[in-house]
């Protein structure tokens, strides 16, 4: 996709507001500025009012700039636990969930995901996976255990720089996410494909 194409399509389905390209310069500032593209939190929205979603999980909270497009798709009983391993990334979240007018609809969880998600309740509507690379497969079975039947599993970063195929890259992260890959693809209870926006977001569907 040439700029000029990407800037037609940017400027009518997936613009930022003032309040995410703040957010956006908050993570430049203070950082890491690893959030997903724009395009694929719109997706993401989307995504959110197709299924209907309610309850939605998210494994890896950052800032809280995906949070915001997910919580901003909810509807008003709506409901987002999202899971954050650093104290000073969920305080900068806390923060900007307030900022948004969502703090309502959010519950931030402090901690290891892998030892917060066990304690939580199903179902879910909808999983969002974005946290460290090596622990996917974990986080993935975790969230789909947690899913209703036709929830939605997302993950990002599934082409992890267009390395994901290259035989040579290896380590934890990389494997990771091949391991997410062989996983969602195979298994004859859900239905998965891989669309190209950002980083590349997987889209699961549990039968």
């Amino acid at each position: 996709m040439d700029t000029q194409v990407k800037d037609f399509l940017a400027s009518r389905y997936w613009q930022e507001d003032d309040l995410l390209r703040s957010l956006c310069e908050d993570l430049e500032r203070r950082g890491p500025a690893i959030q997903v593209a724009p395009e694929a939190g719109a997706m993401m929205a989307v995504l959110v009012r197709a299924a209907r979603a309610r309850r939605v999980l998210e494994v890896g909270t950052l800032f809280g700039y995906s949070g915001v497009w997910i919580a901003r798709a909810l509807p008003p009983d709506g409901h987002l636990d999202t899971l954050e391993l650093s104290d000073f990334h969920a305080d900068a979240a806390e923060e900007w969930f307030e900022r948004a007018g969502l703090a309502d609809r959010i519950t931030v969880h402090r901690g290891p995901a892998i030892e917060i998600l066990p304690r939580l309740e199903g179902p879910y509507d909808l999983a969002f996976v974005d946290a460290d690379k090596g622990g996917y497969p974990a986080y993935a079975e975790l969230a789909l255990e947690r899913l209703r039947p036709g929830g939605i599993l997302l993950a990002d970063n599934m082409l992890w720089g267009g390395r994901v195929a290259d035989p040579a890259e290896r380590g934890d992260g990389i494997e990771g996410i091949r391991a997410l890959h062989e996983r969602i693809a195979h298994d004859p209870a859900l239905r998965s494909t891989v669309l190209p926006l950002g980083d590349g977001l997987s889209v699961t569907v549990k039968d």
